[in-house]
């Protein structure tokens, strides 16, 4: 096991992990992956510009007070770069049970986005990806995506200027 690492707004007390959609987020990822495309767009067109933005590993005091006072805000991230990008950049970890597969059914069924149904239909079938996911979550898997999704909606929070 290793430490994981989360792009931080001290500013607005946000912050999310580095690996978004299910992907990795220790150190060798930082500034490679999903995550740092994210914050990219964060700084550059959307809410975090000008604010002072670290990167924390979640090992230490620092990280369990951001937990304490922040808003973890992956969600609304990941559903940031998908209408920023599209979802043909996340393909490639959608298999079950790994990757964004949990997080695109999740959007899909709470958020009901047609972007997301159709990705979902076209890479697994049409009404059987939601099998998947519900044979998926009978396993030894919680759905605590499901719950991070709600927590995004009554928030409301947007992220792009």
């Amino acid at each position: 096991m290793g430490l994981s690492f989360a792009y931080v707004n001290h500013d607005k007390a946000q912050f999310f992990f580095s690996g978004l959609f299910g992907c990795n987020c220790r150190f060798e990822t930082l500034g490679k992956n999903a995550g740092a495309r994210a914050l990219g767009i964060l700084l550059s067109h959307g809410t975090w510009k000008g604010d002072r933005i670290s990167v924390i590993s979640d090992g230490g005091e620092e990280f369990e007070q951001i937990c304490a006072t922040g808003t973890d805000i992956q969600v609304e991230v990941e559903l940031m770069l998908m209408d920023f990008d599209g979802l043909e950049r996340i393909e490639i970890t959608i298999e079950p049970p790994f990757g964004a597969f949990d997080t695109i059914c999740a959007f899909a069924l709470l958020l009901r986005r047609p972007d997301a149904i159709n990705f979902l239909d076209s890479k697994f079938g049409k009404g059987k990806w939601q099998q998947l996911y519900q044979k998926h979550l009978q396993g030894s898997n919680t759905d605590w995506r499901s719950q991070k999704v709600i927590d995004a909606i009554n928030r409301n929070l947007k992220l792009l200027g």
